[in-house]
């Protein structure tokens, strides 16, 4: 991982060993592997000497200071709007306290152990030992697991995952000290794209609705061939998206992907010389290579989802900057790709000021064992925010949840990681006259992340519209989830060669993810800050959306988990498209341009 590295002996020689003795306490999952996320499978005990890499977490110094900067950089009207922090300004916050660094590195020292200090603000000790040590070190007992997800609707491919422990030991004296060790029993699942493809040009099949009475008619409209297909043209009409090239080559936009999801410069060009022919269809995106991350040219190796997060960011976000952030390999899990791509935001000399993602995981996968693991991530993106960069994420493709991630209880949740409450979620809508929500678009209210404070009135606003809608089924006091929403079906992109036909957030994300590019073009072009963290912003200015008032997300129910309900669009803010989709010229006019 990109960050701080320093030796044991470095770390002692800025602080003095201490010696550590006393009773130790015990961190477990809490149904021991009895209760495990689907698709995780117990194989056997690894040989004794095969080698494990732990970290361990350290407590921040002031991660409640670092929120409230947080906030009050990216809350308009706010004296410090947009003096964004530096790396420095951000370590004061997010690093261990000196006690903590010499507590846990002593007891290290003390069963020969040399951790390296790691994390952009040295917040992980890191080491790689026997698993034999490593169990007598955590009195734990690592087992071997495997995943197997279905690759088809007839078979499975089983994969090697990793290393967990249903339970570990730390001293009592450093349980003040130690937020976590990775890994133990936190599940990491693989990477999870949100969206579906099919054949083009068939056209997605999406029931039509009938327009509400209450939708008002927005001026940018956009031809009837956009009911069936979606590509920039209709963006821009819709939204009144600008196809005039930006200007200002300091400003970029990142795309991420994960798990060797791969884009074809050759189907970029194809894709432009398609949909963009005002533009240059030698326009690309540079590779930005985190952790070893690839983006090899050989015709076949395009993936669905890096095709379309590209030709979604280069294509609509004309002459914006695009970095490719290839993060990580394909056994990379979910959790390390997440950190490692925050930690390069974090550490970054030029980080690009807006970045989508169109991958993650259903709450419904996950337990509170893995709570503490879903912190840590978010936080590290709570650095990365206060850096003044964007951060967009697809808010999944669950609807509200149900039993649609594989759970047998009819609860209502949402996605990880567009529950963190430091990123923009990203939902998804359909049709043009009008935009409705999509069936599938994830929203709700998070079962492990409470709501920010930016959320308060809007919410309970919410709440008290909908009376007992759904009640017993959802976390009153989640983050609340999408923050706004785009078009996100019947969008054409070409992958491998191939036109094919998108829907998801995953095509939601990078198209809101291009209108901020935009914006901040002009905002670089009059010399002021870029937006940053958007969510402040978002909530202080709901004029700046279209408002959607139709449409619900009960989700694709499968059979075995029936009446699953869903989030209805209304008016203002809600869970199924947030405030709605973007209104270009309104966004502008909110920045104060």
């Amino acid at each position: 991982m990109p960050g701080l590295k320093l030796t044991a002996t470095a770390l002692l020689s800025l602080f003095p060993l201490q010696v550590f003795a006393g009773p130790s306490v015990l961190r477990s999952r809490e149904s021991n592997f009895d209760v495990i996320p689907p698709g995780f499978t117990l194989v056997g005990t690894p040989p004794s000497d095969s080698i494990i890499d732990i970290r361990i977490a350290l407590k921040a110094a002031d991660n409640a200071g670092l929120q409230s900067r947080l906030y009050e950089v990216s809350t308009p009207g706010s004296a410090s709007y947009g003096q964004y922090l530096t790396k420095d300004q951000i370590k004061s916050y997010a690093a261990p306290s000196s006690d903590s660094i010499t507590a846990v590195t002593s007891w290290l020292l003390s069963q020969n152990i040399s951790a390296t200090s790691t994390g952009p603000s040295g917040e992980y000790l890191s080491f790689s030992i026997p698993v034999s040590e490593a169990n007598n070190l955590l009195n734990a007992e690592y087992t071997n697991f495997t995943y197997s997800s279905p690759s088809s609707s007839t078979s499975q491919v089983t994969h090697t995952w990793g290393l967990y422990t249903s339970a570990y030991s730390i001293p009592s004296d450093l349980a003040e000290h130690i937020t976590l060790v990775y890994p133990s029993f936190a599940f990491a699942p693989p990477v999870n794209r949100n969206g579906r493809t099919i054949l083009y040009p068939k056209a997605a099949a999406t029931a039509r609705r009938t327009a509400s009475a209450k939708f008002a008619t927005r001026a940018n409209t956009a031809p009837a061939s956009c009911e069936t297909l979606v590509p920039p043209s209709c963006l821009q009409s819709l939204y009144g998206i600008p196809s005039t090239p930006a200007t200002q080559p300091s400003n970029v936009l990142g795309v991420a992907s994960l798990q060797s999801n791969w884009a074809l410069e050759t189907d970029l060009e194809a894709f432009l010389t398609e949909y963009r022919q005002d533009m240059s269809s030698n326009t690309t995106f540079i590779l930005v290579s985190v952790e070893n991350g690839t983006n090899p040219q050989e015709e076949g190796y395009a993936s669905y989802e890096a095709s379309l997060d590209v030709q979604y960011t280069v294509g609509i976000a004309t002459n914006v900057p695009t970095d490719f952030i290839s993060v990580g390999n394909i056994d990379t899990d979910f959790f390390t790709s997440l950190t490692d791509l925050a930690e390069y935001l974090i550490t970054a000399d030029d980080p690009p000021q807006v970045v989508t993602t169109s991958y993650g995981v259903a709450e419904g996968f996950l337990t509170a064992s893995e709570a503490g693991l879903m912190e840590q991530v978010c936080n590290s993106f709570m650095q990365a925010t206060s850096r003044g960069i964007s951060l967009m994420f697809a808010s999944g493709d669950d609807g509200a949840g149900g039993c649609t991630a594989g759970t047998t209880n009819l609860t209502l949740f949402t996605a990880f990681p567009a529950a963190c409450p430091y990123v923009t979620a990203v939902g998804s809508v359909t049709g043009i006259n009008p935009e409705v929500a999509s069936n599938f678009s994830g929203g709700g209210f998070s079962d492990y992340f409470s709501r920010p404070s930016y959320q308060d009135t809007v919410v309970s606003s919410y709440f008290s519209s909908i009376g007992s809608a759904n009640e017993g089924l959802y976390n009153t006091s989640g983050r609340a989830v999408p923050d706004i929403a785009a078009q996100g079906e019947n969008i054409p992109i070409i992958t491998n060669g191939r036109q094919v036909l998108e829907l998801g957030t995953s095509a939601s994300s990078p198209i809101f993810a291009s209108v901020i590019s935009l914006v901040n073009d002009r905002l670089v072009a009059e010399g002021k800050p870029v937006l940053g963290f958007l969510n402040p912003f978002i909530y202080s200015n709901p004029q700046a959306f279209f408002d959607i008032v139709d449409g619900s997300t009960p989700g694709l129910v499968p059979a075995d988990c029936p009446g699953t309900v869903g989030w209805s669009a209304t008016e203002g803010w809600d869970p199924a498209t947030g405030f709605g989709t973007p209104n270009f010229n309104a966004i502008v006019a909110a920045a104060g341009l």
